[in-house]
């Protein structure tokens, strides 16, 4: 593998394991139900335009991101395939939207009205899903007030009204309000259908829901997760043989000899407990080391659980340390991780050296988007590897 030595921290990302677990869901979904790769926020950090190709290459059906600069980024690539941006337009955004043959999600009349004169100024029409507000309490027509402006909306000229669709709010943790959320929407698309107006495509399942409502899948379902080799949390699928697209790396920086009740890093706060070895990492928090989302606690519980891991760390006895991996061997996170050093114990670990790779464990969710990423993808009829080095879009 050729990596680029002057990288002190870098990811790599499988191309060819995002193709894999694409090829699960397709399977998983059947080949009555369409699958929209949502390849927002840079394919989850993965790179928008080598995974879009990759799960377009997989039988993917379209693709989701949030914004209508991703969109764009696609069309410039060549991908021709539906689009659906998430996030209603703002102002001054839908000539653009219409030029580059994007879908937008319709939350609003006044939203609806914009894409329509734009639709028109243009002379095409402007593909769009109506967004359907059941309980996530974010954007979406309320039913009630959907209703209220119907005649007016699918009325416009120059919409093309291919889609309609909700998001499910606690599809794991709430089954019950996830059924209601399944039902409200349901009926929004009875009672449109009773005024003749119909879709050629509902949606409302992610990952989670995908798995757990098979009978939700409709027409199409917006996978993201799935394809990204992760499980939703609490949810699993023994049919889904889901590889791994995503790895986070440096190199050992330096080795120092260490006696026992030394201190180690600011506020000394590890003391060495025998003669060994640390070695320095060129990483720190910020590159995401070290860092976690940190949800508010759901309970009383929950909240006791935090307060007694902070106890434990306080007294010397840290819960769920950081480890890093050396040939697959785990070495523990000794002293608080610094800005962009940090140290690791290798006393016993044999054959360390400077420069020696080192896998870190981190969520791709805090690592930060500026550590260039080397792409792994196969490569002629042998099924070889090779290797190609590129930068996160900013």
């Amino acid at each position: 593998m050729c990596i680029k030595s002057s990288a002190p921290c870098w990811v790599e990302i499988n191309l060819n394991a995002v193709g894999h677990n694409t090829a699960q869901v397709k399977e998983l979904i059947g080949s009555e139900v369409k699958l929209m790769a949502v390849v927002k926020s840079n394919a989850y950090g993965h790179g928008l335009i080598p995974v879009a190709q990759t799960v377009l290459g997989q039988g993917a059906d379209a693709l989701g991101v949030t914004h209508l600069e991703e969109g764009i980024a696609l069309r410039e690539a060549g991908i021709d395939v539906p689009v659906l941006v998430f996030r209603p337009l703002l102002p001054g955004e839908q000539d653009a939207l219409v030029r580059f043959g994007l879908t937008t999600s319709v939350s609003s009349l006044a939203q609806a009205e914009l894409l329509s004169e734009a639709a028109l100024r243009i002379g095409v029409n402007a593909s769009v899903h109506l967004k359907i507000e059941t309980g996530m309490g974010r954007t979406g027509f309320v039913p009630e007030s959907l209703m209220e402006v119907a005649e007016l909306l699918f009325s416009l000229p120059g919409l093309e009204w291919e889609g309609i669709y909700t998001h499910f709010a606690s599809a794991a943790g709430d089954p019950s309000f996830t059924r209601q959320q399944f039902q409200a929407f349901q009926s929004v698309v009875q009672d449109l259908a009773g005024r003749g107006i119909h879709f050629s495509l509902r949606h409302v399942c992610n990952s989670t829901a995908a798995l757990l409502y098979p009978e939700m899948r409709l027409d199409m379902v917006r996978v993201g997760t799935l394809l990204y080799g992760q499980f939703p949390a609490g949810v699993r699928n023994p049919g889904l043989d889901l590889q791994e697209t995503w790895s986070f790396w440096t190199r050992i920086l330096h080795l120092q000899q260490v006696r026992r009740g030394m201190t180690v890093g600011y506020g000394r706060t590890y003391r060495v407990k025998r003669d060994t070895v640390l070695a320095v990492l060129p990483v720190g928090y910020r590159d995401g080391f070290g860092l976690d989302v940190q949800p508010r606690p759901a309970g009383l519980w929950d909240l006791t659980k935090v307060v007694g891991k902070l106890i434990l760390s306080y007294l010397g006895f840290p819960v769920g340390s950081h480890y890093v991996y050396i040939n697959n061997i785990p070495a523990p996170v000794v002293g608080r991780i610094g800005m962009e050093l940090s140290c690791i114990d290798v006393g016993k670990i044999t054959d360390i050296g400077i420069g020696i790779p080192v896998r870190i464990e981190a969520r791709r969710t805090v690592v930060r988007a500026s550590i260039p990423r080397l792409y792994q993808e196969s490569s002629g009829e042998d099924g070889g590897v090779k290797a190609k080095f590129d930068v996160d879009m900013p």
